[in-house]
Formats: structure tokens, sequence, C-alpha cells
């Protein structure tokens, strides 16, 4: 990473931090039977772990969620395959501004959007997708470790870094929580 990028960053930081200082959100925990409503928060790094996202959304869809799908794709142009998907929404890095904020309209509503859950997919660490789960009003925020976790419940991913051992961990977890 460049001094440049770098500097971005660090200004992209110093304004997610002023903006998590007004934020306000009601943290209430979550499983799949309390949950009516979720937010899917990833970027697909190959097909298999977009594939996983989509099976992720048809399990949350079969047990009676409404579910809304955001990814990000880091590139210039969002790859046609992935914007034929009903229900997921793609923002790329033409939807940045110069420090790495999303300023699309899509991500703003996805992150105004009252979830009960809020599912971080994310297996690498891209800033913009931090500031959106940041951010997000999701009550209850689930995600694997990370260098900057803002999530409530954190699930630790070292043994397998895919997005199907993930979800998998999500689907254990959240079905013995709150028993």
């Amino acid at each position: 990473m460049s001094i440049i990028e770098k500097i971005k960053c660090k200004i992209g930081r110093l304004n997610l931090k002023n903006k998590q200082k007004n934020l306000k959100r009601r943290v209430q925990t979550h499983n799949f039977n309390t949950a009516s409503s979720a937010g899917i928060l990833f970027s697909p790094s190959d097909q298999e772990s977009f594939d996983a996202v989509k099976d992720f959304l048809s399990y949350l869809t079969q047990n009676n969620m409404k579910v809304i799908a955001l990814g990000y794709y880091p590139g210039q142009k969002i790859p046609e395959e992935y914007l034929m998907l009903k229900g997921i929404n793609f923002y790329c890095n033409t939807d940045l501004n110069w420090y790495y904020k999303p300023k699309n309209e899509v991500v703003n509503q996805f992150i105004n959007q009252d979830f009960d859950i809020l599912f971080d997919l994310n297996l690498n660490d891209h800033f913009t997708t931090e500031y959106v789960g940041s951010l997000s009003k999701a009550n209850f925020k689930v995600g694997k470790s990370s260098e900057n976790p803002y999530q409530d419940l954190v699930i630790d991913i070292n043994k397998n870094q895919s997005v199907e051992y993930l979800t998998e961990q999500i689907k254990h977890y959240l079905n013995i929580l709150n028993q």
C-alpha cells in the first residue's frame, strides 16, 4: 500500500470514527427464530464464495426472513453475472469517494435499514465494507473476527478461511443462542 493510500485510509477511519459517535442503534441479540429481517454484507473473492453467499441467502429466505444482500466488488465494473440476481445489490470502486467511503444510494439505504441481524460474510478486510457494517443500524451484528471488529458476535474461522465455513458456524451458533 502506497503512502497516499495509507493517508486516504487514515482519513477514512477518522471520518468513520466521527460517524460512529453519532450512531444510535438498539443492540438486541437475535437468533433464527426471533429475527424477521436480515442484511448480508459481503465481498465475493471467487465464484465459490459467491455461491456460499447465495446459499446462505436462500437458507435465510426459507426461514421466513426478509433478506437484503449488499456486495462490494473491488474493481471498476461489476461483472454481469453478479447483477442478475434478485435481492442482491452491488457497488464497486467507482461508487467510492477518494477516501474509500461509499457514495451510492443503495449503500446508504442498506446502512439505514433496521435489520434484526446483519451478517458480515467478508473474508477480506476492505475498509469500505467495514464502513458499511460499522454504521449499519442492525440490532445484532455477526461476522468473523478481524482487526477492527464492530460485530456483536465474532466468530473465529482461522481453521478454515471460507464463506461456506463461516456460514456453517453462524448457523451453529445462532441455533443454540437464546435457547
